[in-house]
């Protein structure tokens, strides 16, 4: 299954970013925003992501919500799409940095991602708490000049 997710400004990646932290059943989603130096950062305390659900996370085509639609067709109505889908379209036009601890598990996990290339996947020492934290540094985000965020 494929997503049509395209990601062409500003607000639908923190969109999507959130929509993320709220299928994780986060209670809490901090955002940060810089416009100049086109950076956005989503930290929640959802579920987290596991290591195995972490490797695959960022893959075009992959997703780690569709196993869910099979078992619990009330859990995929609530879902805001295709986890693995928007992530994947975002490092086509940034470098996504994803730090998460999964609830249950002993070790939080970093991994970095660029046009769908994993350049980094190890044991994050800088995230203690259940949850995960996205960073984004987009460099390509084509924005019209009259678009203002507030």
């Amino acid at each position: 299954m494929r997503s049509s997710v395209i990601l062409s400004d500003l607000p639908r990646v923190i969109e999507e970013l959130i929509y993320n932290s709220i299928d994780a059943n986060a209670s809490k989603i901090d955002i940060a925003v810089n416009i100049r130096a086109c950076y956005v950062k989503v930290e929640d305390d959802g579920c987290g992501i596991t290591r195995d659900e972490l490797v695959l996370l960022g893959e075009k085509y992959i997703t780690s919500k569709f196993h869910n639609v099979m078992v619990d067709e009330e859990l995929s109505s609530r879902s805001f799409g295709l986890n693995g889908e928007a992530l994947a379209s975002l490092s086509d036009i940034s470098v996504v940095e994803v730090r998460t601890k999964a609830r249950g598990r002993p070790n939080s996990y970093c991994k970095i991602i660029k046009g769908t290339k994993c350049l980094h996947l190890g044991i994050d020492d800088k995230r203690e708490v259940v949850g995960t934290t996205g960073n984004c540094s987009i460099f390509s985000l084509k924005q019209s000049s009259d678009t203002v965020y507030s």
